[in-house]
């Protein structure tokens, strides 16, 4: 069986694609990763195949408000105000529109170009008899639908695309189609037509999706969503020597994630307390931070080591708690090493405020990470807690973290939430899983 996966070029995407890849590669089945220039590098480290076609689209502000594919905000709240969308949902409508369907109109742009209908073309040639795309990648839709392939997506967090879908089609009526209708379909709208594939659930959704969250936060929870064991895939590494040995105090994994350092710039807030309380703690902490991250921080305590990079998988398992930004990816990964969680999260709503013109155009974003509600579970499991850098001090933080190191009830219901991602399916499951899909509709 041939098996194309198609993902947006970053690691924190791609990489969350591997473990498929390779799980079909042990099972016999020819894989090949198809990207947008820039993310070929990254599969191809991974032992994969992998395609890409053109140049890279420049990635700043001033070309993405030339191609017309910033978020309108007045639009957005008018769809709230429309849909009738509690808090919870207000929040999960406001990553879709800002966030998700800003990145699927950049990759689905609507002139003809070589990177998208390279990839489209490559399928038809290739004839893949599965397509798995990256739920953030939703052009993998029509390049199965175009050499028909059936698909599945994979989710690498919370199903804000598949969730608003149900949620227009449910409540959307002619006051959504008056602000533009749903943002998915008309980002899909210029390529699906060029290449003749309609307009429907199929196209958005799939045939399966594939979710990694717990089922108590799953959004779109349905007998064609599979539950599937995350897998912490961080690219090969050389294991640093002070990870040898276990370590000889209690070690606190501090992390950002990669995604925040393309767009942050100046310093990041959350540091500068956090680390002012773990520097009063007898702990060991390790700070994966680059130096632009660190500019807030007037010092470092004497008990921190920054590292640039490290991968999860191997700091993790290692550490007695992590505090990290609250993306689904911290999240899973902490999860699958049984590790207490502090995450930062804030009551302020998401909201991208773009400033100036031309190439001096500039964005604020929300101080908190798209999914950091996810916190909120880690809280009610009784295997972490919340830090809000905002509204607490130094102190309240330092005492957050000292009770979930001090409490083994938190290291407990930690380890519990590992047995229970144990006990998911696996991506060598999901691949037999998968196979029946395409005996059934290929």
């Amino acid at each position: 069986m041939r098996v194309l996966i198609a993902s947006v070029p970053h690691p924190a995407h791609l990489y969350i694609a591997v473990p498929y890849a390779q799980a079909f590669q042990l099972a016999g089945h020819e894989v090949v990763f198809g990207t947008m220039p820039g993310g070929d590098a990254d599969a191809v480290a991974a032992g994969l195949p992998a395609v890409s076609f053109g140049e890279p689209t420049p990635l700043s502000l001033a070309n993405w408000k030339r191609l017309g594919l910033l978020p309108d905000q007045e639009k957005r709240q008018r769809y709230t105000e429309v849909l009738g969308l509690n808090e919870d949902e207000q929040d999960w409508w406001d990553t879709y529109y800002q966030y998700y369907a800003f990145n699927a109109r950049f990759f689905l742009q609507r002139e003809p170009r070589a990177d998208i209908d390279g990839l489209i073309e490559f399928a038809r040639k290739w004839k893949p008899d599965l397509v798995l795309w990256d739920a953030w990648f939703p052009l993998g839709g029509i390049v199965a639908r175009a050499c028909g392939a059936p698909h599945a997506r994979i989710l690498i967090g919370p199903d804000y695309s598949g969730w608003a879908h149900k949620v227009l089609a449910e409540r959307g009526g002619p006051e959504t189609d008056a602000l533009g209708g749903e943002p998915l379909l008309e980002a899909l709208r210029p390529v699906a037509e060029r290449y003749g594939v309609p307009l429907d659930d199929d196209l958005v959704l799939g045939a399966r999706s594939l979710d990694p969250l717990p089922p108590a936060r799953s959004l779109t929870p349905g007998p064609d969503t599979l539950p599937v064991r995350w897998i912490t895939y961080n690219g090969g590494a050389v294991k640093p020597e002070w990870l040898h040995t276990p370590p000889a105090k209690p070690r606190v994994a501090v992390t950002l994630g990669l995604s925040v350092r393309l767009w942050q710039r100046g310093g990041d807030p959350r540091l500068t307390k956090v680390l002012e309380a773990l520097g009063e703690l007898d702990v060991e902490v390790i700070a994966t931070c680059d130096e632009e991250q660190l500019k807030q921080v007037p010092r470092l305590p004497d008990n921190v080591r920054v590292v640039e990079y490290v991968p999860l998988s191997q700091l993790l398992p290692t550490c007695s708690a992590v505090v990290h930004h609250g993306s689904s990816g911290a999240f899973l990964s902490s999860i699958a090493a049984g590790v207490p969680q502090l995450v930062f999260h804030t009551d302020e709503k998401l909201r991208q405020i773009f400033s100036g013109e031309g190439d001096a155009i500039s964005v604020t974003n929300a101080d908190r990470d798209t999914d950091s509600w996810l916190s909120g579970y880690i809280a009610e499991r009784g295997a972490g807690a919340a830090l809000n850098h905002q509204t607490d001090s130094v102190t309240e933080i330092r005492a957050t973290i000292a009770k979930v190191l001090g409490d083994p009830s938190h290291r407990a219901a930690a380890l519990e939430l590992q047995r229970e991602w144990r006990s998911r399916p696996g991506p060598a499951d999901i691949a037999v899983e998968l196979e029946k899909l395409t005996a059934t509709e290929g």
